[in-house]
């Protein structure tokens, strides 16, 4: 009888943690966010996701906090990505903390 090996996905994404910011303001968003960045990183994780949502309960449909993290991520010299699709889509993003 042959052994199978069982095939991993390499493109799993398992997140070191999750932070939610539906309901929060820009301002409280990015006070959250700059703290759990911190945080994450004295625990020394790699990869953490934000939820931004997409906008839908927002005043006028649209997102106001994704743009706005993006831009808070990227001027703190991080990487990131969308989420995929059966992860969060558009309404999270990725962020590589080392």
């Amino acid at each position: 009888m042959k052994s199978r090996r069982i095939k991993k996905n390499k493109y799993a994404q398992a997140m070191d943690a999750t932070l939610d910011l539906h309901g929060y303001t820009r301002a409280e968003a990015d006070i959250e966010v700059r703290a759990f960045l911190q945080d994450a990183r004295a625990k020394s994780y790699h990869k953490v996701r934000i939820i931004t949502g997409i906008g839908v309960h927002s005043e006028n449909g649209m997102g106001v906090l994704k743009n706005y993290v993006e831009n808070l991520i990227y001027d703190l010299g991080l990487s990131y990505r969308q989420a995929k699709f059966g992860e969060g889509g558009e309404g999270a993003i990725d962020v590589v903390v080392r």
